[in-house]
């Protein structure tokens, strides 16, 4: 059933890639979507209208996010609008590294969850990447108050800025995990959570 209420904020999380296979951390490295991150992004384009009207997309210039949204666009005759305050928060040195090593070198993945301040060599901290996002959605909803507006980014990014919106505290990013094409509707003006990680298109 399509949804026919305006004014929505819908992040959608790109399609599969071989870090999301390899369980690697690719940050603001520009990684190629798998053969199954093509086939997830056709089916996210085909139901995309039967579900939500898409009057606007933004998306990361990642080609990831890009192609990701360029599949949602040719559903609705759109132009994807890049904006690079979406991409992925940046590791830096340390990006490529295996989420299992991050987690016993130092506890380093402890301390990007859980200390905002904390700073990768040469990479971002969650509180640099919190300020970003923000501002790139705070602008882009003000200017579309009334439009449907679709946002394509990548998992860290799209969970901190929901765990800001919902929670005020972005530490508590990692309970926003989201499966590849994934959506999650948000209405800023309430602060309400419409729907969470949908992939209702990956099951037709």
């Amino acid at each position: 059933m399509t949804a026919d209420t305006t004014g929505r904020l819908c992040f959608v999380r790109h399609g599969q890639t071989f870090a999301n296979i390899d369980k690697v951390w690719h940050g603001q490295t520009d990684t190629e979507l798998t053969a199954e991150g093509y086939e997830q992004t056709r089916r996210l384009g085909a139901y995309f209208p039967q579900y939500l009207r898409a009057d606007v997309i933004y998306t990361s210039p990642l080609q990831r996010a890009r192609i990701t949204a360029e599949a949602i666009a040719s559903a609705f005759n759109l132009t994807v609008i890049h904006d690079p305050r979406l991409m992925e928060f940046d590791l830096g040195d340390w990006e490529g590294k295996r989420f299992a090593d991050l987690v016993t070198e130092g506890d380093v993945l402890e301390q990007i969850i859980h200390n905002p301040d904390f700073t990768a060599p040469n990479g971002e901290s969650q509180n640099i990447v919190k300020q970003r996002i923000v501002a790139a959605v705070d602008e882009i909803a003000a200017k579309y108050p009334n439009d449907n507006v679709i946002i394509v980014a990548h998992g860290v990014t799209i969970s901190i800025a929901l765990a800001h919106y919902l929670d005020g505290n972005t530490t508590l990013w990692p309970k926003y995990g989201k499966h590849n094409t994934a959506f999650t509707e948000i209405c800023l003006r309430t602060k309400q959570l419409l729907s969470f990680n949908k992939t209702d298109h990956l099951n037709e």
